[in-house]
């Protein structure tokens, strides 16, 4: 989440208002390969040390020994690709250090968002070697400024190349007459696509240093160091004006400009088919703040950054990549639906991976208001908090019920868990919600045959059972300890065991690739023959050591000029010390780490 102070100040507008691409085809992405090598549960070298925690919060029992493997796919999120060069351009970073609601967007590691996602990449690929993996899924947050060119890296990162042409430029350098100069196609499209200039390198913060521990010296230091890379810093240290970001946007670093298949080459593609689903930063300026018109105008006359503000110009990105499916994910979109007048409602999806049906939703809000005379301007006081649309509801409404008469699981994808969404957010009462957690909890736990709802955004491990219980009067009732809501189950009646069929789902939330602790997930899901599943979810860490223990050092160090808590810590006896010990609660208890989940499998 971020707030910037343009976000607030744009508040009285909403008061004084009252308050073409082309598919690759819909194909269904391969079964997990079920062999007996592949079959048992995985045990790779990447996984987090912690041990398995058996969970039956929704129904009793354990993995057994001969469970079969149903499916085995990754799951990424928030991996905030970040042009941390266009932090203090485009970013607004400088707000950051005036209270905590604003977080600190200058991350002491943002310099190594890339290295870290392909170092994930590789210890991915030595995991599915083995224990073969059906496909990736992103939830969301793919990029972190909302920039074109952090897209690109992000989709040039997991095809394990650099520079490949974007959607945006091809269809910029169409619109230019025939004969049109380089150097004006250069200027007018190239120079937003990060292709063919590096991402410079800033010297590493040094931790130890107080003054990167008080966040506002540390966002000054960071600027300075930004600074020199903007002009040009090359690898040696000197000044290459080729190489300035100031007026163009960078693309990958030098390390993996080069293609994963070449001798020696660092850039690794992920060996699987991969997914993407919506996140905030992913929709609009540093994921807080929704604008239609204005900033890309502005920044064509300046910094380079191009912003993405339509949802189809981040989906038709995806349709320019050297690995399948292309369109990953989009290409599943009806094409009805993807061919309409509607800009907004082609980001969710759905597709088939052996028994299970995948349900990819697009939580984002993105400040699109009635109230407002047109979505040219849109509400900010959303923020970076999530909702579906009544439309988008009703499509879930559908896909469940096919699923059910299919007899397939089913598994919900979103940037968004339930408590993030738009009615708990500090603004609430200022937004348009159509379909609030509740009622969405209440439709997926209707259905016996609802597994899990994954997601990302909070940055943080954390697992949580939405569970139905009977009551005396037979009703049926919902409940994830926070959210609560009655229950109709589309099977009436009781299991063998005589509880009721529908037992609800787990909500499981996975940590982001920028912050601490920097890790992501498999996901593992076996039929226990005995009426049980498990769906077991080992946490994968990555290698590169350079960003992890600046991540460390980010989330325990941080102090802001407005926050009491901070400056009572201050003024204790533990001083500094004091303030620099209360983080590091990102990864979560045991209870949410290397989980084994069981659920009840349904009869149809």
């Amino acid at each position: 989440m971020r707030l910037t102070l343009l976000t607030i100040a744009l508040a009285s507008l909403l008061a004084a208002c009252g308050g073409s691409n082309s598919s690759s085809g819909v194909t269904n992405p391969p079964a997990s390969d079920t062999t007996a090598s592949a079959n048992k549960a995985a045990n790779c070298k990447a996984f987090a040390p912690d041990q398995f925690v058996t969970r039956n919060d929704i129904t009793a029992g354990s993995r057994t020994a001969d469970a079969t493997l149903m499916l085995r796919f990754l799951h990424y999120t928030d991996d905030h690709i970040i042009d941390d060069e266009g932090q203090t351009i485009n970013g607004l970073g400088v707000s950051d250090p005036i209270y905590p609601l604003f977080e600190s967007a200058q991350r002491l590691q943002e310099e190594y968002s890339d290295e870290v996602l392909n170092n994930m990449i590789g210890h991915s690929n030595d995991c599915i070697k083995e224990y073969p993996a059906a496909f990736m899924i992103v939830t969301g947050d793919s990029a972190d400024l909302t920039t074109l060119a952090e897209t690109r890296r992000f989709i040039d990162n997991l095809d394990g190349t650099f520079d490949q042409m974007s959607a945006f430029e091809k269809s910029c350098v169409a619109g230019l007459p025939k004969g049109t100069p380089t150097f004006v196609i250069q200027q007018t499209c190239t120079r937003f696509t990060g292709r063919g200039v590096p991402d410079s390198q800033s010297p590493d913060p040094d931790v130890s240093d107080p003054s990167f521990q008080f966040t506002l010296t540390r966002t000054l230091r960071q600027i300075v160091n930004q600074l020199a890379a903007q002009l040009g810093r090359d690898d040696n240290g000197g000044t290459d004006p080729s190489r300035q970001t100031l007026t163009q946007a960078p693309g990958l670093p030098q390390v993996l400009r080069c293609n994963g298949t070449d001798a020696g080459c660092e850039n690794q593609a992920l060996k699987t088919p991969w997914y993407v689903a919506f996140g905030n930063h992913d929709g609009y300026l540093r994921g807080t703040l929704p604008l239609g018109v204005g900033i890309n105008e502005l920044s064509f006359l300046t910094t380079g950054r191009r912003h993405i503000v339509q949802p189809r110009e981040f989906i038709q990105e995806f349709f320019e990549t050297s690995s399948q499916p292309v369109g990953h994910g989009f290409n599943f979109v009806e094409a009805a639906r993807r061919d309409d007048g509607d800009k907004r409602n082609d980001g969710y999806y759905a597709f088939t991976s052996g028994k299970f049906r995948m349900l990819v939703l697009n939580t984002v809000l993105d400040g699109t208001d009635p109230r407002l005379p047109t979505d040219l301007i849109r509400n900010p006081l959303a923020l970076s908090d999530g909702t579906i649309d009544r439309a988008q509801f009703n499509w879930v409404k559908d896909e469940l019920d096919k699923a059910y008469k299919a007899k397939q699981l089913v598994m919900v994808f979103s940037h968004h868990p339930d408590l993030t969404f738009a009615e708990f957010g500090m603004f609430a009462a200022a937004v348009p919600i159509e379909v609030k957690a509740e009622e969405l909890n209440a439709e997926l736990a209707s259905y016996p045959n609802m597994v899990a709802w994954l997601a990302g955004h909070t940055h943080l491990h954390r697992v949580r059972p939405f569970a139905v219980t009977s009551g005396e009067d037979g009703k049926l009732a919902g409940t994830n300890g926070e959210i609560s809501s009655s229950i109709a189950c589309k099977k009436p009646g009781v299991a063998s065991d005589g509880k009721p069929h529908c037992r609800g789902f787990w909500q499981v939330e996975t940590a982001s690739l920028i912050d601490h602790p920097q890790e992501q997930r498999l996901i593992e899901l076996f039929d226990n023959g005995n009426g049980t599943g498990t769906l077991r979810g080992p946490v994968l860490t990555h290698t590169y050591e350079r960003s992890r223990k600046l991540a460390e050092a980010d989330d325990r160090c941080q102090f802001y000029l407005l926050d009491p808590n901070s400056l009572q810590k201050l003024s204790s006896d533990g001083g500094l010390d004091a303030i620099c010990s209360f983080g590091l609660t990102r990864q979560g208890t045991p209870l949410d780490r290397n989980v084994e989940l069981m659920f009840r499998m349904p009869t149809f």
